[in-house]
Order: C-alpha cells, then sequence, then structure tokens
C-alpha cells in the first residue's frame, strides 16, 4: 500500500485531508474529540483506514496535526 495525504482544513471540531495516489482524489475529515475518521466520498477501504492510522499516529506523537505525509506497507 502506498498513499498520500495531505491537509486542507482544520477548525477547532476536525481536520480534513485528501488522499491517495498517484492523485489524492479522495477526501476523509478526522474529529478531534472523538479522533474517528470518515470519508466524505468513498468507501472506508484499506487506504482510508491506513491514513487514519498513520495520521493519528503522527498527531499523537507531534501534538499537532500533521499537514502531509505517506503510508507505505
Amino acid at each position: 500500500i502506498l498513499v498520500d495525504f495531505q491537509k486542507v482544513r482544520e477548525d477547532k471540531q476536525e481536520v480534513e485531508y485528501i488522499f491517495g495516489y498517484p492523485e489524492m482524489n479522495h477526501r476523509l475529515v478526522i474529529s478531534k474529540e472523538s479522533q474517528q475518521g470518515r470519508s466524505l466520498d468513498t468507501e472506508q477501504d484499506r487506504n482510508f483506514g491506513a491514513v487514519v492510522w498513520k495520521v493519528l499516529k503522527l498527531y499523537r506523537s507531534q501534538g499537532s496535526w500533521p499537514d502531509r505525509g505517506t503510508y507505505a506497507a
């Protein structure tokens, strides 16, 4: 699996990312309170799960929502 992601919006309640590979053509939102992700335009497949996992891992280690990154496995 190889999936890129990039933050496109952040407010007090949630963070929105675009993701995909080779094109970032999918969107997801993560609730800051519950730290649960939801897809905005596709099924919650393994790429969706991989991005949510990676974003939350980076957030927990850095203390801020990452601007961009890549999940590779």
